[in-house]
């Protein structure tokens, strides 16, 4: 078979060809028209927001020990000039925004220049752009601690027959933290405490709000206020202890005390044997306790303990009372007995594992019993035990040698007890 010869190329059938001319037309008329548009196209502004860190990190005030007291971050407002066609492609990733930090060298208020600048990018350019300026104030940081003052807004808030006690902050200082011509300028540091007319019969919590002022009472500016575990501190919880007036007969505790000693039938005289106090409603006070009276410290005869009552737990004294003194009188019909004691008495507690002990000494080689005679006889030296706590003069156990007070007691015995004051020397070692 004869083969098909091939057709020449023929720019002339080309350009008579209706169809391939209509398609190289609009080809053309394209390109025509994306070149004249990208070089007639109007031009058109554009704001864009670029967000700014704040950093002075590795700058000149960070040299001199300044620190920033101002906004953390901004926002720049950029206006860029460029072809309509590109306005919508520019984003603030296309824009280098920072501060003039070299500027800052010295303290107190300082606008720091802001720079704007293109990218990469060179098919627009920076027409304006607000704030032109980082304000803020610069200074050495400093801090000091303030106790918390209250302010009421009455003077007469408890209702009659009750008195206030002594109020509860759960932070009661603070510390004041911020620029050191500032903190300087603090006086004191209060709460406002508003309880809108009531008469308190009973205990209030109130959320309290702190404010740092100077002499003046105005606000400080740039300080902060920091709680006891260096946290921002921006309320404080305030209980209003409120306490019922009523009279209390005064008491003592006695501790250590043998089972079967019956302190009821001990003369115990007050220099004080009522008083007036204030006492929690719901805490079923029924006398004023002053203090405790360690067994070991009661001698046959007489025994006298003088308390400060300034300060007793959930009472107040309204007297114009400081001290009472309780006379404890141990009947005669208690005796003595001097009992032997050696180092093998001794018993450490708080002991760790990895720590032994060795008893260098005893300040008395014999203690003193107190009891009725026949639970005297029935005691001796094996019945003695004199306890010293490891941890008496430190929180953990440490290696050294200690002189540490003796709680003796009297084992199988709750008739007897051991009268006195009495220390050991103890080596502690692993």
């Amino acid at each position: 078979m004869e083969k098909k010869k091939k057709g020449k190329f023929s720019l002339r059938k080309l350009i008579y060809n209706d169809k391939y001319l209509i398609i190289i037309s609009v080809i053309c008329a394209v390109v025509i028209w994306i070149a004249t548009s990208m070089n007639l196209s109007p031009e058109t502004t554009k704001t864009i927001t670029v967000p700014v860190p704040v950093d002075f990190s590795e700058s000149a005030a960070e040299q001199l020990g300044l620190k920033c007291y101002g906004d953390e971050s901004i926002d720049v407002d950029v206006t860029v000039k460029c072809k309509k066609y590109i306005a919508m492609d520019i984003t603030a990733e296309d824009i280098n925004v920072s501060l003039q930090t070299n500027y800052v060298t010295k303290s107190g208020n300082i606008d720091v220049p802001i720079r704007v600048e293109a990218g990469e990018r060179s098919d627009f350019e920076i027409q304006s752009y607000y704030p032109t300026t980082y304000k803020a104030y610069f200074d050495v940081e400093s801090e000091k601690v303030m106790d918390v003052e209250l302010s009421y807004d009455s003077d007469d808030f408890i209702a009659d027959g009750y008195i206030m006690g002594q109020t509860l902050l759960n932070e009661s200082s603070v510390t004041v933290r911020g620029p050191k011509t500032y903190v300087n300028q603090v006086d004191k540091v209060y709460c406002d405490v508003l309880l809108n007319n009531k008469k308190l019969s009973a205990s209030e919590n109130i959320t309290v709000t702190p404010v740092a002022v100077d002499r003046y009472g105005a606000s400080v500016s740039y300080v902060s206020l920091l709680n006891s575990k260096g946290e921002a501190l921006s309320s404080i919880d305030l209980t209003i202890p409120v306490l019922k007036q009523t009279v209390l007969p005064v008491s003592v505790q006695f501790i250590n005390n043998p089972a079967k000693v019956d302190t009821s039938k001990f003369d115990i005289r007050y220099s004080v044997s009522k008083v007036d106090a204030g006492v929690l409603d719901e805490a079923d006070i029924t006398s004023a306790e002053i203090g405790q009276i360690d067994f070991s410290k009661l001698d046959i005869g007489k025994n006298e303990f003088t308390f400060n009552v300034q300060n007793l737990d959930s009472i107040i004294i309204l007297n114009s009372v400081k001290e009472i003194t309780a006379t404890v009188t141990v009947p005669n019909s208690y005796e003595k007995k001097n009992i032997s004691v050696s180092k093998q008495n001794i018993k450490v507690s708080n002991l760790t594992d990895d720590f032994k002990y060795e008893v260098i000494s005893v300040s008395s080689n014999r203690v003193t019993a107190i009891g009725k005679r026949a639970d005297l006889s029935a005691i001796d030296t094996k019945n003695v035990i004199l306890s010293v706590n490891a941890t008496q003069n430190t929180k953990t156990v440490e290696e050294g040698t200690y002189t540490l007070d003796i709680t003796p007691t009297v084992e199988g015995s709750d008739a007897c007890w051991i009268y006195g004051s009495y220390t050991a020397e103890i080596r502690i070692y692993k």
